[in-house]
């Protein structure tokens, strides 16, 4: 997958991924209080109160002092027609980028999926070359026009350069880049197709291949996502993860937990109603690691 993956099967892989006693970029090696890497701006997402109904703490969770602001949940986030559009939009990119669905994936993570990732959604203010430009005192390149207010040419109905909707989409996710800090810098939205019968199974978003934060947007069918404390399984969050629901994983939740969707009975069910398997698609969203010398060090 776009960001690859590690399962946390032994003692020792924390320490590997995190590059903990190996040098290596100390935004991501977990101090010995147990602190987790945090931006220079603060990240200060709020669940809105619609957001009770779909998400369960465990008592261990609570008693313990997590930080339930550290998984945001907001459903219905965007609305029915909104969500179309991105749902016939994502299946045009995977039709041409991503072919058919893969059995698994090369970490074991992953079953019955295909992916794409889509850089004409990304705003170029806000990817990693808009931070470049920023830290150096420069203007990031003007995105494309948004195509349905670009005139048709004698060869061409205008639709040439990028996708028909791509300026739409754009529009849609500034709402969900707007959430966080400015500062961030974002990689391209991720599409991720899950199969009917595909599953995720339990692992932490791989550190060394995005920063602060992890999140998606949700399309298509209903699921069940579990977070378990790689310490201790009985610290969890469990989320009913809606169609048009966005929901983003920061703080201890991105580093200190595992997630999962998987076809186990258990994650079937919320509050005693059957969850139907059916296949989703997730348009996943990641900020990028800023090396340690800061975005500038990167201008030319």
């Amino acid at each position: 997958m776009y960001a690859a993956r590690r399962a946390l099967r032994a003692p020792g892989v924390w320490r590997r991924a995190f590059g903990g006693g190996g040098g290596g970029d100390a935004r991501v090696t977990r101090p010995a209080t147990g602190d987790v890497p945090q931006p220079s701006e603060p990240i200060a997402l709020e669940s809105p109160a619609s957001a009770a109904r779909v998400v369960q703490f465990s008592d261990e969770f609570v008693g313990r002092g997590f930080a339930r602001s550290d998984i945001f949940v907001h459903p219905a986030f965007v609305s029915s027609d909104e969500h179309d559009l991105l749902v016939r939009s994502c299946e045009k990119k995977l039709r041409r980028l991503a072919g058919a669905y893969a059995a698994g994936h090369f970490d074991g993570r992953i079953r019955n999926y295909r992916e794409c990732s889509v850089s004409a959604w990304l705003p170029h203010r806000r990817g990693i070359a808009g931070r470049v430009a920023a830290a150096a005192g420069r203007h990031a390149d003007p995105d494309p026009p948004d195509l349905p207010d670009r005139p048709p040419t004698a060869r061409a109905s205008g639709w040439t350069a990028v996708g028909k909707h791509d300026g739409q989409i754009r529009h849609i996710l500034d709402r969900v880049w707007d959430l966080l800090p400015p500062g961030l810098a974002w990689l391209p939205p991720h599409i991720l197709d899950l199969h009917e019968d595909g599953e995720i199974l339990p692992h932490v978003d791989n550190p060394d291949y995005s920063g602060f934060v992890v999140g998606g947007l949700c399309l298509l069918g209903p699921a069940v996502s579990t977070f378990r404390h790689v310490d201790d399984p009985a610290v969890r969050v469990d989320v009913l993860l809606e169609p048009r629901t966005l929901y983003f994983m920061t703080s201890r939740i991105r580093y200190q937990f595992t997630h999962e969707i998987t076809l186990r009975p258990d994650q079937r069910v919320w509050r005693g109603q059957p969850v139907p398997r059916a296949r989703r698609i997730s348009l996943m969203f990641r900020d990028a690691k800023e090396p340690a010398a800061g975005w500038g060090s990167l201008a030319a």
